[in-house]
């Protein structure tokens, strides 16, 4: 293990503290994408049958969303940060500080959008699935909640490894392959919570919660 992990990373992360700063800001400032127009938010309409109440945010709820996601997400930063820093423990030991912070970003992430700016809901629980919805909600999360991961990834790739061009290039590919990842993880729940979850729920008792930590009576058709 000697050949593939460094034993004197530590003092490269001490040595490099006083440049995640500078670091972090400039890679944000790369990253973060315009703020969202939230005058040009698309609304959604409610169901002509009446609107249920909104549902309730459940941290343990945007905790499960995000431990799907790091599964795919920490095999693909395994696999970018190992090339980038040059060795297998190296890799691993950056892999599990980044799944560390963005599970701790995106369970924040998202459940704040939950509480604050809660999905349309309403009384339809047979319609199809609302994929516009999703679609926009998936990519507001993204927006607010990947500069800052991506930031602090690319920050400790460079305090390790003391390369810029290494930091940025490894950097912003695992960020592209974690993208994905995260569009597809946050869609997949917003159909399991509609069209399964919810239903299912309300099928045994309109007053009991579903898996997703909702109401049932509130959820249906609420994504």
């Amino acid at each position: 293990m000697g050949q593939y992990c460094d034993p004197s990373w530590s003092s490269r992360f001490v040595s490099g503290v006083p440049r995640v700063a500078a670091v972090c800001l400039l890679a944000g400032s790369l990253l973060a994408p315009a703020a969202p127009a939230w005058s040009a938010a698309p609304a959604y309409p409610a169901s002509a049958q009446g609107s249920a109440p909104a549902p309730k945010a459940s941290l343990t709820h945007s905790g499960l969303k995000t431990l799907t996601y790091e599964v795919g997400n920490a095999l693909n930063n395994f696999g970018f940060l190992t090339l980038g820093a040059g060795g297998l423990g190296a890799g691993l030991l950056l892999t599990a500080f980044n799944t560390v912070q963005s599970w701790t970003v995106y369970t924040a992430n998202d459940y704040l959008w939950e509480r604050f700016d809660p999905p349309q809901a309403n009384n339809d629980d047979t319609g199809p699935f609302d994929v516009k919805q999703s679609l926009w909600r998936t990519t507001l999360k993204y927006m607010t909640g990947k500069p800052v991961v991506a930031s602090i990834k690319i920050a400790a790739l460079y305090v390790y490894t003391g390369s810029a061009v290494t930091a940025f290039a490894y950097g912003l590919a695992a960020t592209a392959g974690a993208s994905v990842v995260f569009f597809v993880n946050n869609i997949a729940w917003d159909y399991y919570d509609q069209m399964v979850a919810c239903p299912r729920a309300a099928k045994v008792d309109p007053l009991s919660t579903s898996t997703t930590g909702r109401p049932a009576a509130a959820c249906a058709g609420s994504r």
